[in-house]
């Protein structure tokens, strides 16, 4: 058995409490009634048959929430396995179009330094495909794994940050959408018996609002999924251009000119976690062509691989079956009562 998302099993740690407070409640009730009435009489007001309905009910209560926690991890079957060559290279590139990508600080500006690497880098590596991913404050698919180039490059070209609304930087949900796509539930390439190297591109200027990186670049070096952290920018504050009337700076709700600088501990911090490498873009220093050589050495070592023959599904089972015990719950004593 496998997980599609493994982090949400530590969720399961909150049925210990749970535990505790279900069990606190069938003792309190016990004393509750005996304080009430006597020893004598607590028999006679809550039979034998009684506190197993209780306890029954609270252990209905116990395993449904469990298996509700359980079913949030994506549990999947994994049935057999099969070899699969790992021939060429799927891309993704994970493009950050938030606001402080508008800074001159590199010429033309942050964003057109990281498109010219992207350019550079897809047209160097051979063959295999290509996806594209804008973020912000949220991710967008700007192109899905393909192998038109020409599509592609004119999605390139088109990317800009008036694409996403919400605004900021937050590297998480852009690299959990990144892992999607190269993961996909289904994949043909799996039937032909054939797959690429997985390789995440990142270019950003290393601003993550969000931060809680730690957890998805784990993940991504658990997939065996190769990441590549560009940074762009300099160091020296600069500020950002709006677009707007006025000044054409943007300011924040006093009126304030909005600063931005180059943070590369960040991106040096993720690129660590993850087990891959990270380079510098600079104006004068293109880092295009390093990068591509890796790329195509990685994607020309072919080699052999074992991967699970088919993922069936489970959540749903465990999430009908934590329901139902749910109901079961609420639906046991009722007629005792009536007969009482």
């Amino acid at each position: 058995m496998s997980f599609l998302w493994p982090d949400n099993i530590g969720y399961l740690l909150f049925l210990i409490p749970l535990a505790v407070i279900l069990g606190y409640g069938v003792i309190r009730e016990l004393q509750a009634r005996e304080a009430l009435v006597g020893p004598q009489m607590s028999e006679r007001m809550m039979p034998t048959v009684r506190l197993w309905v209780m306890v029954v009910k609270k252990v209905l209560l116990f395993c449904g929430i469990a298996l509700l926690l359980f079913s949030m991890s994506g549990p999947r079957l994994s049935s057999g396995e099969r070899p699969v060559v790992r021939k060429g290279s799927d891309l993704v590139f994970v493009l950050d179009v938030s606001r402080s990508m508008r800074a001159r600080d590199v010429l033309p500006d942050r964003l057109g330094q990281a498109k010219q690497e992207i350019m550079r880098i897809s047209h160097a590596v051979k063959g295999g495909r290509r996806a594209m991913l804008l973020f912000a404050g949220s991710p967008l698919v700007q192109c899905p794994l393909t192998t038109d180039r020409e599509a592609f490059d004119a999605l390139l070209v088109m990317a800009s940050p008036d694409l996403i609304e919400e605004q900021g930087t937050a590297f998480r949900p852009a690299l959990e959408l990144a892992r999607t796509l190269l993961e996909p539930a289904s994949e043909s390439s799996v039937a032909q018996g054939i797959k690429g190297e997985k390789i995440v591109v990142l270019l950003s200027d290393g601003e993550d609002h969000a931060g809680e990186v730690q957890g998805v670049a784990r993940q991504l070096k658990k997939a065996g999924i190769h990441l590549f952290v560009i940074g762009v920018g300099t160091r020296s504050p600069v500020v950002i251009p709006s677009g707007g009337a006025g000044d054409g700076l943007k300011r924040d709700e006093h009126g304030r000119v909005v600063m931005t600088s180059f943070r590369p501990e960040a991106l040096q911090a993720l690129a660590s976690e993850a087990g891959g490498s990270y380079f510098h873009s600079r104006a004068e220093q293109s880092v295009g062509g390093e990068l591509s050589l890796r790329i195509n050495r990685m994607a020309a070592a072919s080699h052999w691989v074992m991967e699970p023959l088919e993922r069936e599904p489970l959540s749903r089972f465990f999430l009908a079956a934590g329901l139902f015990l749910l109901v079961a719950e609420t639906m046991i004593g009722r007629g005792w009562r009536r007969r009482r």
